[in-house]
């Protein structure tokens, strides 16, 4: 129970650091990423590191194409792979699939609010007919989605037994 608290204060302090500035900081993700192994080798094993590191990589892989795309921000990528210390590579894959779920959800509402709604509809239109994803253009800072809250969500519903 002592790490899922610690868990979940850590994402919360990541999720916070992504509302409040739409960043996060490369300390905060190494400081997630280091406690993760921590916890993993807390138990002596080293099958336990090994899923740690897996699960790194997986939750690296996760975004790393939506980063490319520049649907993500690096620092959603790193934080989703700090996150995969913690969970391995099962939890990190299901508690990142509750985060992009939860973001897309985020990001359709902020592109309504924010007026984009149509050229976004328009956007994931292109994609689904071409299969070709679309360059994101740059928006300004009230556009950005803060996807560190929903990762967040969903990483810690994950550590905390919401992995089937």
């Amino acid at each position: 129970m002592v790490a899922a608290a610690i868990f979940t204060t850590l994402a919360a302090a990541a999720a916070w650091s992504d509302i409040r500035s739409r960043r996060i900081s490369n300390a905060l993700v190494l400081v997630i990423f280091v406690g993760g192994m921590a916890f993993q080798a807390q138990t002596l094993s080293a099958s336990a590191v090994g899923m740690g590191l897996m699960g790194t990589v997986v939750g690296l892989a996760m975004l790393l194409p939506a980063f490319a795309a520049r649907w993500v921000g690096g620092g959603d990528a790193k934080l989703l792979a700090a996150f995969g210390a913690w969970l391995g590579p099962w939890g990190v894959f299901v508690g990142g699939l509750y985060g992009i779920a939860l973001g897309g959800l985020l990001s359709i509402a902020m592109a309504v609010a924010g007026g984009v709604g149509r050229e976004m509809a328009r956007n994931v239109g292109v994609a689904v007919l071409t299969k070709t994803a679309p360059i994101a253009p740059l928006r300004g800072r009230s556009l950005v989605v803060p996807l560190g809250v929903p990762l967040a969500i969903g990483g810690v519903i994950a550590m905390l037994g919401g992995v089937p």
